[in-house]
């Protein structure tokens, strides 16, 4: 797959405005670019194996996808995706470079889509009327009531004290949580950046790393 076809693929996916790197990006690089997150996505081939999927001419492939919170520099998100092209065609059998369009374009969306990235868009908090704030997740809603939020970054990007926040309503336009109001305690603010708590599950032991990846940084 070309380099191309998978940055628009991983583009797509994450729902993103994309500031691409040559280089690999650092959070430095991140943080300058003023993003909230940065994707690394890299696609690598796996070995055509007697008795796998891909022996029968598919083309297997893989990617180990971690976002990363370029305001906390917390891992939020990793998980390994494996990858299978579309068998080739008779007029295409073993020349996937040339069709990638045929090979990839289908199945690799398809596969990406069981594994969302936890929001459709990078969350902000609408409206705030203590104990309550008001989260704007565009109209879709992957949360649950129970689920916990975190407020980690002001209106201006800036890193700030965290906040916890619980889902109380999952309304699909604006989600309801409820945070302490205690004196003392930090508070949401209008405009303020929201993740997911990530659960222990999500975040697996770190991997070997892939050997030239083709990655792009995104916000």
């Amino acid at each position: 797959m070309s380099p191309a076809l998978w940055e628009r693929l991983v583009i797509a996916y994450v729902s993103a405005d994309v500031v691409p790197f040559a280089h690999d990006p650092t959070l430095d690089d991140c943080r300058a670019a003023k993003a909230a997150y940065m994707v690394d996505a890299p696609f690598e081939l796996r070995p055509r194996l007697p008795g796998m999927v891909n022996a029968s001419g598919r083309v297997a492939a893989r990617t180990h996808l971690v976002v990363t919170n370029c305001v906390t520099g917390d891992v939020t998100y990793d998980q390994v995706i494996l990858l299978d092209s579309d068998p080739p065609s008779g007029a295409s059998a073993g020349d996937f470079e040339s069709v990638p369009e045929i090979s990839w374009e289908k199945v690799v969306p398809q596969e990406l889509a069981r594994y969302p990235v936890f929001f459709p868009r990078v969350a902000r908090i609408k409206s705030v009327d203590p104990p309550f704030a008001y989260i704007d997740l565009g109209g879709t809603n992957p949360l649950q009531i129970g689920d916990v939020l975190r407020a980690f970054a002001g209106a201006n990007g800036e890193k700030r004290a965290p906040v916890f926040l619980t889902v109380t309503s999952t309304d699909t336009k604006l989600v309801q949580v409820l945070f302490a109001d205690n004196p003392g305690d930090p508070i949401p603010q209008k405009g303020d950046y929201v993740e997911p708590v990530p659960k222990p599950a999500q975040i697996p032991a770190a991997p070997t790393p892939l050997p030239s990846p083709t990655r792009s940084k995104h916000r």
